[in-house]
């Protein structure tokens, strides 16, 4: 019986091998780049013997990193000793990868079996809508000569602050750690609230305004400074998706899937500023959770 079960496997293996290099799955994008969003074109095509039953795979396969739109699949044309099968495949992708590669494979019958044959791999490049973004102020010196007066009594000074410093220590001995904490949650609500007021402006501009690209960018990077602040985590250089990855997805994946949409694809949405509302919201929710965390040290 084991050697049946060999000789089984062995015919089975045999016969994927020889029947692969007796079809060439094609594969080919029909455009040379795409914007994220952005409905692209795929055709995969194959010939094979008139006898043989070859399957295209269909929407319940995994095409990433492109996500399925649909399928046009058209009529087999044979000649006296070959078949020939193609479909076009509508996808699109939401990844920010310069270059996208995808391969597609097609299914060769064998009674209960199939064999996976793939096709070439194909890539597409990303249009960049957005090539700079800016992370930082200019700030303009002044170097201009400012004169000081000398005049200073350095020995009453240097008492005070000695008298100063004896009761800083008293002070941080008996209470620093309470000391701390209010000083730290008193800064923190200060951001809190300078983030606040800048972030509901720019809620009301895109009420206003909601295909503003630019207009949009610089609100959620204002989002994002703030949060590298209170969480301590580099949120500026981290995309949409490193962002989820931290712990965030649940509550953010489709307000940050729905702003990248509108940033580098272009797309519109006719309630873009619900989405900033919703991250004011869960920025609101963290903030509390933070000062809570240093209430109890």
């Amino acid at each position: 019986m084991g050697k049946g079960i060999s000789l089984g496997i062995l015919f089975s293996f045999v016969f994927s091998i020889n029947h692969a290099q007796e079809i060439s799955p094609f594969g080919k994008f029909l455009k040379d780049s795409v914007m994220i969003g952005q409905e692209v074109q795929y055709s995969l095509s194959v010939k094979y013997p008139i006898d043989w039953q070859v399957v295209f795979p269909d929407s319940t396969h995994s095409y990433a990193p492109f996500e399925f739109y649909s399928k046009t699949f058209f009529p087999t044309r044979t000649d006296s000793t070959h078949a020939y099968d193609s479909a076009v495949y509508t996808l699109s992708t939401f990844e920010i990868d310069l270059v996208q590669q995808l391969q597609v494979p097609v299914y060769l019958l064998n009674g209960n079996d199939s064999t996976v044959i793939l096709a070439n791999p194909d890539s597409i490049f990303l249009k960049e809508l957005v090539t700079m973004v800016p992370d930082s102020l200019q700030f303009k010196e002044n170097v201009t000569f400012q004169a000081v007066s000398y005049t200073f009594n350095y020995p009453y000074f240097l008492i005070g602050l000695g008298i100063l410093l004896i009761l800083a220590l008293g002070l941080f001995f008996f209470f620093g750690k309470s000391i701390r904490a209010k000083i730290k949650r008193y800064r923190m609500r200060k951001a809190y609230e300078k983030f606040s007021l800048e972030f509901e402006r720019g809620i009301i501009k895109i009420k206003q305004k909601q295909n503003n690209t630019q207009l949009i960018e610089e609100i959620l990077v204002i989002w994002k400074k703030y949060m590298e602040k209170l969480e301590d985590r580099p949120f500026t250089k981290y995309t949409s998706k490193e962002i989820l990855k931290v712990g965030f997805e649940k509550e953010l994946k489709d307000v940050l899937q729905t702003i990248d949409r509108a940033i580098y694809g272009a797309i519109s949405h006719e309630e873009m500023h619900k989405n900033f509302e919703a991250l004011e919201d869960f920025t609101l929710e963290r903030y509390r959770t933070k000062t809570k965390e240093v209430s109890h040290g």
